[in-house]
């Protein structure tokens, strides 16, 4: 009787081989850098006044529902210089009462943009609202940048934000 093991070694080997392949072609897991970027945190803390805000108040008059809130603000670091720039709108999710808002924020600082998105529930007591929101995407130094952005908004023209950025 003969030993069939060469074939059996020959699929195990292909079988190996093919895994090895598909291993290869397989992506990266979510959230992992390519090898060639060194990878670095930055934190970022600054206050954001508000320069000209702006309300859109789309139809029907009687719902939240689409209005706008359009603006602008300076960035100022700890030691009161200014850091940069940011442009935001907010879309109203809530018929009624206004409660919630889709937010886009674009902060423009000496060395890129670093631009971002989210939801916040609004507060009729305390600060507006006290949110994360996605870093969506950059330019410049921030091109690669991914994490995070903490908006603590105190009142309609300030609030307190604090970047985690991983580049």
């Amino acid at each position: 009787m003969r030993k069939r093991t060469l074939p059996a070694l020959g699929l195990a080997a292909a079988t190996a081989g093919i895994v090895g392949v598909v291993l290869a072609l397989s992506p990266a897991p979510a959230g992992a850098a390519p090898a060639s970027y060194p990878q670095h945190s930055l934190t970022i803390e600054a206050v954001e006044k508000g320069t000209a805000i702006n309300m859109v108040d789309v139809a029907p008059a009687d719902s939240a529902l689409g209005d706008q809130l359009i603006g602008t603000g300076d960035l100022v670091g700890k030691d009161g210089r200014k850091l940069g720039t940011s442009s935001f709108q907010g879309i109203s999710t809530d018929a009624r009462p206004r409660t919630a808002e889709l937010l886009t924020f674009v902060y423009e600082l000496a060395d890129g943009k670093i631009t971002t998105s989210g939801t916040a529930r609004l507060s009729a007591t305390g600060p507006v609202f006290d949110e994360q929101f996605a870093i969506t995407g950059g330019t410049g130094k921030y091109k690669n940048a991914r994490g995070q952005v903490r908006v603590l908004q105190e009142t309609v023209e300030q609030a307190k934000v604090t970047f985690d950025i991983q580049l």
